[in-house]
């Protein structure tokens, strides 16, 4: 008869279910896992953007996360998920849509006994005078909390680098950093491959217990202003920084095709932002810090972009 091994330094292979596995940090978070020797059930709608994962090994499961049965097969057996609430730049109202993804992932977890989830949290949640996205991250925060025998960590994670890629279009056009976001209010800033790889330590480590949650710095603290004066280091050329209007903003949205609840809501976002500036929490259960530097992803991934209206 074959003994299994059962000393300290095994290793134990577990199952853990994705979901937006074809995003940014699922999918950096889904690769790292295979790599490891998981078992990982990928989850999007479309089966052909899931296909490198199942090439990988993951296995994909085809669905909407708004779908309960969907979920509950998608966790039966799993033991830990990590959740994000992908939300829409098509969706009517953005809030109520968002707060029922989150409730459809509580009622599935507790139908399944699913034993741990890291949730993509944003930062600020822990206050319900900030509002826009951070408001919505808050409202399944909530309901999430409310779930028993299920350990959850939320990971409050800054804005991403990649954001800035909504002003890129004015930003073009005027041939400078054109924001709705106050100029000189500060906010922490990472890479969305520092955001999934914090949530990956979490869910490898499974370490934390009933309701927790963690705080993703910036490497620095930035402002809009500051990311101008890089930019304009980098470019070899003076890019100013100009404040939008918001309602100019929500209107440009608008008119490139998103729903203007998202718009609204998305303003929203960049008002707390304004008003508040960094939305710490001054009794974080934890922090931690991101290593991927602004100037980086200015110079590799948003630069080129800004600059190919002069090639067009």
């Amino acid at each position: 008869m074959e003994v299994q091994d059962m000393s300290p330094n095994k290793e134990v292979k577990r199952t853990y279910v994705i979901t937006a596995a074809t995003g940014r940090t699922g999918s950096h978070i889904a690769r790292a896992l295979l790599k490891a020797g998981h078992l990982v059930r990928a989850l999007g709608r479309d089966a052909d953007r899931l296909k490198p994962l199942v090439e990988l090994g993951a296995e994909g499961f085809v669905g909407e996360l708004s779908d309960e049965l969907f979920m509950r097969r998608s966790f039966d057996g799993a033991d830990a998920a990590y959740l994000v609430v992908p939300g829409g730049h098509d969706a009517r109202d953005f809030r109520r849509e968002f707060a029922d993804t989150g409730s459809v992932y509580a009622q599935a977890a507790e139908a399944t006994s699913l034993p741990a989830v890291v949730f993509l949290s944003t930062i600020g949640a822990h206050d319900d005078r900030y509002r826009g996205f951070i408001l919505t991250h808050g409202d399944v925060e909530h309901v999430l909390n409310k779930l028993k025998g299920v350990n959850i960590l939320h990971l409050r994670a800054p804005k991403f680098f990649e954001n800035l890629f909504y002003f890129l279009p004015a930003s073009q056009a005027a041939d400078a950093l054109v924001t709705p976001l106050d100029p000189d209010a500060q906010f922490d800033m990472a890479h969305s491959k520092d955001i999934g790889e914090a949530a990956l330590q979490r869910l490898l480590a499974l370490d934390f217990e009933g309701n927790t949650s963690v705080e993703l710095h910036g490497r620095e603290v930035l402002t809009m202003r500051l990311i101008a004066e890089r930019l304009s280091q980098i470019a070899g050329r003076n890019i100013a920084v100009r404040k939008a209007l918001r309602q100019d903003d929500i209107e440009a949205m608008v008119m490139a095709g998103m729903q203007r609840d998202f718009s609204t809501l998305i303003n929203d976002t960049w008002d707390t932002f304004s008003r508040f500036g960094l939305l710490r929490a001054p009794t974080a259960q934890a922090s931690i810090r991101a290593t991927n530097s602004i100037d980086d992803f200015l110079r590799a991934e948003f630069l080129p972009v800004f600059n190919h209206r002069e090639a067009a």
